[in-house]
């Protein structure tokens, strides 16, 4: 029984935009050429970002699992370390920016439950 060809252009594509599209499969992941594909097949950046929020909202996970049959023959972390990278090409690590909270000091209360341990301390 031979070995399935890994498809993963499709398996990132898939956790994208969360369906496939047919893209060139080359032997090894190549994030930068999937992202020119992905764009040239109408999904850019912002109509991925758009995508996910979209799924986030709807209480959907984003990436999209990707279904076993994609993943067939895409060792675990090669699949994981191309998506993001893919990600970040996309700008699409982080999908929402907070700003760092400005309080530094911690009020009376959260001092006292600081305190607050059991004996066996």
């Amino acid at each position: 029984m031979s070995a399935a060809t890994p498809r993963w252009h499709a398996a990132i594509t898939y956790a994208l935009v969360g369906e496939e599209l047919g893209l060139t499969e080359p032997a090894l992941p190549e994030p930068q050429r999937l992202v020119a594909e992905l764009r040239d097949a109408g999904w850019d950046a912002e109509r991925i970002a758009v995508h996910a929020l979209g799924t986030i909202e709807a209480e959907q996970p984003w990436p999209h699992p990707i279904p076993a049959e994609l993943r067939q023959g895409c060792g675990a972390a090669q699949l994981h370390a191309a998506l993001g990278r893919t990600r970040a090409l996309l700008d699409l690590v982080t999908l929402e920016t907070r700003v760092p909270t400005t309080r530094t000091r911690l009020n009376p209360d959260e001092r006292r439950l600081l305190r607050d341990v059991p004996p066996h301390y």
